[in-house]
């Protein structure tokens, strides 16, 4: 695959392109994964525009704006729009996944005219008010994790202790652990929580941007996923209007397994 660089000012983000057909699919991959994860779509009439994270890859964001200029929604897009205007891209389809969920949801009104299809798995930013994402905006507790950065296993022995307290599921735990592993995992997990606290979705603008343009929309979940559970897509899609377009299959939050992906192909309307 080519991969190529957008930047503007001191932001820079990294795409990858494979295949160059007529049908345009962007993508955006989950925290900690790779634009790979999304090649189980290729297709000789498709082209393939995969967008990689800010702290990931080649895509760089200055840790410096993180605390007093954090990346926002329309920073987002205007560096998308050079994307789609370097591409050619008139309309497309987005898919987006966790943590590349939130990108998708966030961007999507800015796109409402251009959409053909939006699916979103297990998708993160669903309830702006949920605990992870208010804390995200609590300058005390980004100062806590930026000061965590430099050593992750104190953050790991606090953990423990919700754990055994019973305030943290055991799933979530083992999320927690996964991304807490080592410095570097840890650092860019606080990155990102601290420095995309203000790319949040507009619930009310996407539930007008769905009504007024007919765009297929659905919000894909695993059945047995304990990071971001099915009820909280059922409440989001209430509160968009969309209660129909939920699709739960049987997985929990690791939809790119190789058993999996075949679930995932049959449901993905492109």
């Amino acid at each position: 695959m080519n991969s190529l660089l957008i930047t503007e000012e001191n932001v820079t983000i990294e795409y990858y392109i494979q295949g160059s057909g007529d049908d345009t699919l962007i993508c955006f991959h989950g925290h900690g994964r790779q634009v790979d994860d999304f090649l189980f779509l290729k297709h000789k009439d498709r082209k393939l525009i995969l967008i990689v994270l800010p702290h990931h890859g080649n895509s760089q964001f200055p840790a410096e704006r993180i605390e007093t200029q954090p990346l926002s929604v329309t920073e987002l897009s205007s560096m998308f729009t050079k994307i789609l205007e370097k591409e050619a891209v008139v309309d497309f389809h987005f898919i987006g996944f966790s943590q590349g969920g939130r990108f998708v949801l966030s961007l999507l009104p800015f796109y409402k005219d251009r959409l053909k299809s939006v699916h979103v798995i297990s998708p993160d930013g669903m309830d702006p008010m949920s605990f992870y994402n208010r804390t995200s905006r609590m300058r005390l507790a980004r100062l806590l994790f930026q000061k965590w950065e430099n050593s992750p296993e104190t953050f790991i022995r606090m953990a423990k202790l919700v754990f055994k307290l019973g305030l943290v599921r055991p799933k979530v735990f083992s999320f927690i652990e996964l991304f807490a592993a080592n410095k570097e995992k840890f650092q860019r997990a606080s990155r990102t929580w601290r420095g995309f606290r203000n790319i949040t979705p507009d619930l009310n603008t996407i539930g007008k941007s769905l009504d007024s343009n007919n765009i297929y929309f659905r919000v894909i979940m695993g059945k047995y996923d304990q990071v971001i559970r099915t009820r909280q897509a059922e409440s989001f899609l209430k509160r968009i209007n969309q209660v129909d377009a939920l699709i739960e299959i049987e997985c929990g939050h690791d939809f790119f397994k190789k058993e999996n992906l075949k679930l995932l192909s049959d449901i993905l309307k492109l």
